[in-house]
């Protein structure tokens, strides 16, 4: 796998924690606690997953980049639409719930990368 490519699958798993951060913080500001400390647990397993991965980046990390990058991309577009249902208000409660199989999934494919 190519150096960029493993850029590229890191930019995207960064930007999935980003976007449960931010989720997190759109809870606490709707006054859903509940939803709120499920993402921090999200969130805080979807960190070491990725810090697992950039320890692994300095060893020998092998993969297929491509379908990974693919994943992780569809993955972080179901949490953005999830992200703009929740900011809107609508069916708040059902979208949480989709967004944090999406951020599951993440975290699932993160940890595969892991060796």
């Amino acid at each position: 796998m190519k150096p960029t490519e493993k850029n590229i699958l890191l930019d995207r798993l960064s930007v999935c924690y980003n976007r449960t951060n931010y989720l997190k913080a759109l809870c606490e500001e709707q006054n859903l606690p509940d939803e709120a400390a499920r993402f921090a647990r999200r969130k805080e397993r979807l960190k070491l997953e990725i810090d697992g991965l950039l320890r692994d980046l300095y060893h020998d990390w092998i993969g297929d980049a491509k379908a990974f990058s693919k994943k992780l991309g569809d993955s972080n577009k179901d949490v953005e639409k999830a992200v703009k249902d929740i900011e809107q208000n609508i069916k708040t409660a059902e979208n949480i719930v989709k967004v944090i199989g999406y951020i599951d999934d993440v975290i699932e494919i993160a940890a595969g990368l892991v060796l």
